[in-house]
């Protein structure tokens, strides 16, 4: 496998950080804070979406399995999302609707459709993206370098998003001369923008790797068309997976603390600290920049220590990074709000826990892959699709059921919204010392259950070794 098809691959994770960053960083803000929907009704409709998921990721995972053309199992899956895809996103943050006239539940009913149309396309690709890698290596190590470069361009996705936001469409206007990502007049062209990336993006990786679907394995001549009743059964045998289970309950319960960070890091850097279009801008670019160096240093890092326990030292990293710039605030001992000394100290503390949050990513993807070839020695079956479904799903609970929390908090602490609110000023001082509290160090700490769910997982180095051994020794001749 050369360079370039590695290459391409990694592309194609640029549109699922786009969508991730979006969902992530501006979602909730921009239907909660922007158009003035209720927090609990924002985050009702994305935790709503993810019950969709939670029926589509298995089924695009099986049906890819089972798949039979002569484009091989994944790749015409990842074709045809391409388009829809780039349509739904752009629908999402440009209501067609009239806001006085519609009301709250107009607003929620367009965000859920949005939201699940999106979400479905999104699953339409990324699950057979996801499985893809898996098959284009055996290598235990060449697996960690694969889903690394995946990840490394996931995180170009955020720069992009970032990059496009705040450097070009989110610049202050005279209605809106500091915070500019409150002018709803920014999302219909920031998002269009965005669209046309991802669309690109997947059709890049779907023609870029096109050459090696002659060495990828194909579904059994005599596999039936996946029903319903199959993809429950396939679930259910696959938590009865205690590998998969462990580190799947283990991620799950951390990427939820990093979607209520993410949901309300925006809130965070506007109202809370106070910063400013350029200080923002740096602050926020720095994370994603991190992460990709964090990720080129996970095969390292994962050689020395192997996947679970690095997995677990970036969980508990990003936990004491996250947390500390609020308590030092709380102890006095941190920069004043809206100028550049918080801005970098902001930045210190974001390198660090973005170059941990890298070792998790970058663990689940690489862990999905020896997931499938122990799942393969005990049934016969390859479901890496099975299996990547369930991290894709997983990995969407990070901005739903992240943001579904990130709203009870702001109407816990009866966070306002709407053209009233511009800047800190506009807040009550109590208000924004509970968002910090909120969004500091309480979500740190619920990644501690995540934690100790990942102690669970002992699929190592040696064990896979052998594993792929007795499965070249069962091959047929």
């Amino acid at each position: 496998m050369g360079r370039l098809v590695k290459l391409n691959f990694g592309i194609g994770q640029i549109a699922e950080g786009v969508k991730t960053c979006s969902f992530g960083y501006f979602l909730m803000f921009y239907y909660n804070q922007v158009l003035g929907l209720s927090g609990d009704l924002a985050g009702l409709a994305i935790a709503l979406a993810l019950i969709f998921d939670a029926v589509t990721d298995p089924v695009a995972g099986s049906v890819s399995d089972r798949w039979h053309s002569p484009r091989g199992r994944r790749h015409p899956f990842m074709y045809a999302s391409a388009v829809p895809l780039g349509i739904s996103f752009a629908l999402l943050f440009a209501p067609w609707v009239d806001l006085e006239m519609v009301g709250q539940y107009g607003l929620f009913a367009w965000m859920l459709t949005a939201t699940v149309l999106t979400r479905a396309s999104m699953t339409l690709y990324t699950v057979p993206h996801m499985a893809l890698g898996a098959e284009l290596s055996q290598n235990y190590d060449e697996r960690t370098v694969l889903v690394a470069i995946r990840h490394f361009f996931g995180a170009v996705g955020f720069l992009v998003v970032f990059a496009t936001g705040f450097g070009i469409f989110f610049a202050p206007t005279e209605s809106y001369p500091t915070n500019g990502q409150l002018n709803p007049d920014a999302y219909p062209p920031f998002a269009v923008t965005l669209a046309i990336v991802m669309t690109v993006s997947v059709l890049i990786t779907a023609f870029g790797t096109r050459s090696r679907i002659p060495y990828l394995p194909q579904a059994r001549a005599d596999e039936e068309r996946v029903r319903i009743r199959d993809v429950v059964l396939e679930a259910i045998e696959a938590m009865k997976n205690d590998s998969f289970r462990w580190i799947m309950f283990g991620f799950i319960l951390i990427i939820i603390a990093f979607g209520i960070a993410g949901a309300t890091g925006l809130y965070m850097f506007t109202f809370f600290w106070q910063l400013d279009r350029f200080q923002l801008f740096t602050a926020v670019m720095t994370v994603p920049m991190a992460s990709m160096v964090g990720y080129m240093f996970s095969g390292r890092l994962f050689s020395w220590l192997d996947k679970r326990n690095a997995m677990i030292a970036g969980a508990v990293g990003w936990m004491f990074f996250h947390a500390m710039p609020v308590l030092l605030v709380m102890a006095g001992v941190a920069p004043d709000p809206g100028t550049w000394a918080i801005t970098f100290f902001l930045i210190s503390f974001g390198v660090l826990g973005g170059a941990c949050i890298a070792q998790i990513v970058v663990g689940i993807g690489t862990a999905m892959a020896d997931i499938a070839d122990e799942n393969e020695l005990a049934t016969g079956r390859r479901q890496e699709g099975v299996f990547f479904g369930a991290s894709a799903f997983a990995n969407k609970c990070s901005a739903a059921l992240g943001s579904f929390g990130a709203g009870l908090i702001l109407e816990y602490i009866s966070w306002p919204t709407g053209e009233a609110v511009r800047t800190a000023a506009d807040i009550a001082p109590d208000t924004i010392y509970h968002l910090g509290v909120w969004a500091g160090p309480v979500v740190s700490l619920l990644a501690i259950p995540g934690i100790l769910c990942l102690f669970g997982y002992r699929l190592n180095r040696e064990k896979l070794t052998q594993i792929q051994a007795k499965l070249r020794e069962s091959a047929p001749a």
